[in-house]
């Protein structure tokens, strides 16, 4: 058998193996590269969104304990992270802890009349506010760290 006219024939079998090239193998890197990044941002915005819910879960809870203590003759206690609410006794409960995940938060505010009250947490980090009052009777998350908060504002 001749050898040679095989090899020269246009039936020649061909490496139907074909390898990727450097050009396609960089783009694949920076399109998983790109991918990463944009699903990295979104996860910072989430933890952002939850801090703040979790931060105004945590401050609403306080609320039912403040009318409780007034209800009963108490006084209630500038808020701070983890202090007594009532003044009559702990078990009226504290104030949510600032510490851990919501350590960029910092307490504020006026409770020293039962008819006109408010308490704010501010997170500079987030740039978020939570802010309870008298007007709402309830709490709301602010636009901003520098959004209004007072016994009258915001209002529903």
């Amino acid at each position: 058998m001749n050898y040679n006219l095989i090899q020269n024939s246009k039936f020649k079998i061909q490496n139907s193996r074909k390898a990727f090239t450097l050009i396609e193998i960089l783009v694949a890197i920076a399109i998983v590269g790109i991918l990463a990044v944009v699903v990295l941002v979104s996860m910072t915005a989430s933890r952002s969104k939850a801090r703040s819910a979790k931060a105004l879960a945590s401050l609403s809870s306080a609320i039912p304990s403040m009318v409780s203590c007034w209800g009963n003759g108490g006084d209630v206690s500038s808020p701070s992270s983890g202090g007594n609410i009532c003044s009559l006794a702990a078990s009226y409960g504290q104030w949510p802890q600032t510490a851990g995940d919501l350590s960029s938060y910092s307490y504020a505010g006026s409770v020293s009349s039962k008819t006109s009250w408010y308490v704010m947490l501010t997170s500079g980090t987030d740039d978020r506010r939570i802010c309870c009052n008298s007007a709402m009777n309830n709490c709301k998350l602010l636009d901003t760290a520098s959004a209004a908060c007072s016994a009258t504002n915001p209002s529903y």
